[in-house]
Formats: C-alpha cells, sequence, structure tokens
C-alpha cells in the first residue's frame, strides 16, 4: 500500500483575493492524481487475486482443454479417410484441424500436431494453385522455387511457439517508454530536501536514523518524477506549508502544473497498459468497453465457466465422433460459426476504419485571433 501523503490543497492567500487559474488547476490536477493513485492500488490487488486464480483454476484447465483439443484434432485428421464424408466435409474438416491444431500449439509445442499441419499443406496448396490456374492459365507454384535454400513456406508450423500470456506478463521493454523528464521543477525542491535532510548532518542516532528513512523516500520520489511526493515531504518536515505554497508565484506554480499534468499522464498510462493485459488475457474482458479493477473476480469466474463450457462441448463431440450424421451436422455449425465470426470481425474493423477518417476529416476549430 502506497504511503499516504499530506493533504495539498492550495488555498487563497487572504478573503478577498480568491486563487488565481493556475493555483485552481494545481488542486484539480492533485484531485486526479489521488484518484488515479487509488486505482492504480486496486488493480495492483486484482492483479494479485487473478494471478493466483489463473495458477489455481485456469492454467489446469486449460491444460485440460488442450488434452482433449489435441483428441480433438486426432479423431478429425482419421475422419478425413472416411468414405462417408463428401468433399464439402472433408473441406470443414480441414479448417477445424487448422484451427484446432494452432490454438494446441499456441499453448505448447506438440510434433504429432505439427504433423498433422504439415499434411494440410499439400490439399491446400493444390486448390490455391489449380484456382490460379483456371484464371491466369499459368502453374502460381513452382516446385522448384519451394525447394530454393531461402524459400520461406508460409504453411509450415515449425517453429518457435509463444507461450500463453499471462496475468504478471509484462510489455515488451522495446514498447516501455521513457519516464517523462520534469528535472528542473523537481531537482530544485529535491535539493532543498536534500539539504535539510542529510543524515551526516544529525548527531543523534535516532533522528539520523529518521532522517534516513526520508531521504530515501526523496530519492524514490525524485527518481519516479513525483512531484506530489516530494512537496507532501516537505509540508512532512515543516519545511514549507499549504500557506507558503499558496503564496508561490504564478510562474512557479505553473511549472508545479507542467509537471503534476507529465505525473498524471503517467499514472494513467500505467493503469492503461494494466488494463490492455487483462484485455488480451482474459477474453471475456476483450469486449467490455471500460474495465473496473472491482469486477475482475466476476470476469475472472466468467472465463471459467467459459472454459468449462468448452471443454464439455469438445467431450461431447468426443464421445460422438463415430456418428456420421451427428458429425456432419457440427461440422455445418462450426462452419456458419466461424463465418459469422469472421463477418463480424470485418465488420469492427470497416467501423473502426469509419472512424479513424471521421477523427482525420473532422473540420477543426479554427484559432481566434486576440
Amino acid at each position: 500500500m502506497p504511503r499516504s501523503l499530506p493533504a495539498i490543497t492550495l488555498q487563497p492567500p487572504a478573503a478577498d483575493k480568491p486563487l488565481g487559474k493556475q493555483h485552481k488547476t494545481f488542486n484539480t490536477l492533485v484531485g486526479k492524481i489521488q484518484r488515479a493513485r487509488s486505482r492504480l492500488q486496486q488493480w495492483h490487488e486484482a492483479m494479485q487475486r487473478a494471478a493466483q486464480a489463473q495458477a489455481a483454476h485456469i492454467d489446469p484447465k486449460m491444460r485440460s482443454l488442450n488434452a482433449h483439443r489435441k483428441d480433438l484434432v486426432l479423431a478429425l485428421d482419421a475422419l478425413q479417410d472416411d468414405p462417408r464424408y463428401n468433399k464439402t466435409d472433408r473441406k470443414r474438416l480441414r479448417n477445424l484441424i487448422e484451427m484446432l491444431g494452432l490454438a494446441c500449439l499456441d499453448m505448447q509445442p506438440d510434433a504429432e500436431i505439427e504433423a498433422i499441419l504439415n499434411r494440410q499443406r499439400t490439399p491446400r496448396r493444390e486448390e490455391r494453385s489449380g484456382a490460379m490456374d483456371d484464371l491466369f492459365g499459368f502453374d502460381a507454384f513452382d516446385a522448384a522455387d519451394a525447394q530454393a535454400p531461402d524459400a520461406s513456406d508460409p504453411d509450415s508450423f515449425d517453429g518457435a511457439f509463444d507461450d500463453r500470456a499471462g496475468f504478471q506478463q509484462q510489455p515488451p521493454a522495446d514498447v516501455l517508454k521513457p519516464p517523462r523528464d520534469h528535472a528542473p521543477t523537481l531537482r530544485a525542491i529535491y535539493r532543498k530536501l536534500a539539504s535539510a535532510l542529510h543524515p551526516d548532518r544529525e548527531p543523534d542516532p535516532q533522528e539520523r536514523a529518521r532522517k534516513t528513512a526520508l531521504l530515501q523516500r526523496a530519492n524514490a520520489a525524485h527518481q519516479s518524477g513525483d512531484l506530489l511526493a516530494l512537496l507532501g515531504l516537505q509540508l512532512e518536515i515543516d519545511l514549507v506549508d499549504t500557506t507558503q505554497l499558496s503564496c508561490l508565484a504564478d510562474a512557479q506554480i505553473k511549472d508545479y502544473v507542467q509537471a503534476l499534468k507529465a505525473q498524471l499522464a503517467d499514472l494513467e498510462e500505467e493503469i492503461d497498459s494494466i488494463e490492455d493485459g487483462f484485455r488480451s488475457t482474459l477474453p471475456v474482458a476483450a469486449t467490455a468497453r471500460r474495465l473496473d479493477p472491482r469486477t475482475i473476480d466476476t470476469l475472472v469466474a466468467q472465463e471459467l465457466d467459459a472454459l468449462n463450457h468448452v471443454e464439455q462441448e469438445l467431450k461431447t463431440v468426443l464421445s460422438r465422433k463415430t456418428d456420421v450424421r451427428f458429425m456432419q451436422s457440427w461440422l455445418r455449425e462450426q462452419d456458419r460459426a466461424n463465418q459469422a465470426l469472421a463477418e463480424e470481425a470485418w465488420d469492427q474493423a470497416l467501423a473502426a476504419f469509419d472512424d479513424l477518417l471521421a477523427q482525420e476529416f473532422a473540420p477543426r476549430p479554427r484559432r481566434r485571433h486576440r
């Protein structure tokens, strides 16, 4: 839990002299930062609970689900040689084998699944090649090109595999943004604190220990660009009081305002990063318009229910894999569901593109000339 800081609210220096614009903005930003800190703390607590739920429930369920998924891939692969399934059925079988096989490999490498997926290349390549031959009258795929040493194989499933994302996964180092530089404003406050708290100047051992701890907090606040923490330390050790802060010139408060804006942006970016992590980890969270750390436990439970439902469906299909009519009906249902998902994804992509165009070409307000 972050250390609570003294309340920092600028007050009018006199009854007949209201706060200036920059002073009001300072107070507004302080309130926003305190709320953002509270929300960030809630997110950290939610992450800890979600990580525990993942280790105890979701990960074991995912391993069980993947085992059933592999069994179904093997069963569907065997059905491709069954003469009771027509050409359309076999095409649907190949689509499902590829989809389920890739899902298996997303969890962990599996040589048996890789071999099955690699066998799917030939019929798919023949379909593409035949279609190109019909359209353009030439061979779309040259076998000699395929055997070239530097040729890439878009259908090969051999190679590295990504592990399933976890609740504690951190973003790649190359996308982490460097902290904003508030050096001039922060350094001035930090130097005053460092001078007042220097432990070597304190003969009393207990007081030296207290100042050492305070200086460590000042060092951490300076390094993280936490202006409020530095100001709070000044108030805590009576280096300044709120009256002195309220009487600072507009130019000085304006510098503080800029540092507070940047500090608030850093907090909001950290919160957004955590929310994005949940959206990529929990499918049920991906469609939520706005995530709330207080509802993460509910979303984790919903995710577990969804996994249980999928596992039960896989068990049902596996138990009836020898029932041709049932399997043909199930294949049709899966085909329709996948087409509906593809159409929905396409509609969402078009809507996002329309929104982007609307923002790009929206009329901008004209500047007023004073």
